[in-house]
């Protein structure tokens, strides 16, 4: 599988090219396109995130190569059981406000990634269990740091960062996987197609 870059380096490498964005924003959006069925081409991708990050010179070589790690990485989980869905976050050992902070910002992206898939569809089109997940990234999007930090802390943490995984992989199964195995889960109806 491959490898999601290190949090710090490419966090100093968007900053060398002058990215305000976070890593953890970045990659987000990446989840979110390929929740939607999007990113997998280079080009796309990269344009998409250029386009987020106010990059119209496109991004430098070296934090565009971490970003398809990014993605590649994000399309195996996904694609695996789920349970390999990782989330590009400061490591367990920095502080827990810098974390959930991180989080906010990988929900943020989520949604950009997939409002940019999902251009064209309507609200009506994505299921329920969708719409919901949606709602709950869009809470988490907005989260404050704690006050203060303890075991109680990390575990709501924990809990809200396996939430944000759940959602992301629920949307991915109902956009991407059903449509793609139609023989598969029949009880929900798939989404109508999206016209381009």
């Amino acid at each position: 599988m491959v490898r999601l870059p290190d949090f710090d380096q490419l966090a100093r490498a968007l900053s060398a090219a002058g990215i305000a964005h976070s890593p953890s924003e970045l990659h987000g959006v990446i989840c979110g396109l390929l929740a939607t069925g999007h990113g997998d081409e280079d080009t796309t991708l990269l344009g998409v995130l250029a386009a987020h990050a106010e990059q119209p010179e496109g991004l430098p070589t070296a934090v565009a190569g971490d970003l398809v790690d990014c993605r590649d990485n994000a399309r195996e989980g996904f694609a695996g059981t789920g349970l390999e869905v990782e989330l590009l976050l400061p490591a367990d050992d920095e502080d827990l406000g810098l974390r959930v902070a991180a989080l906010g910002q990988w929900s943020e992206g989520f949604l950009v990634g997939f409002g940019t898939g999902a251009a064209g569809m309507a609200d009506n089109q994505l299921s329920p269990g969708v719409q919901e997940a949606l709602s709950d990234l869009a809470a988490i999007s907005q989260v404050d740091t704690p006050e203060q930090e303890g075991e109680e802390e990390e575990r709501l943490f924990e809990q809200v960062l396996e939430h944000s995984r759940v959602a992301a992989l629920m949307i991915y199964t109902d956009l991407v996987m059903k449509p793609a195995n139609p023989n598969g889960d029949a009880s929900t109806p798939d989404a109508a197609p999206t016209r381009h």
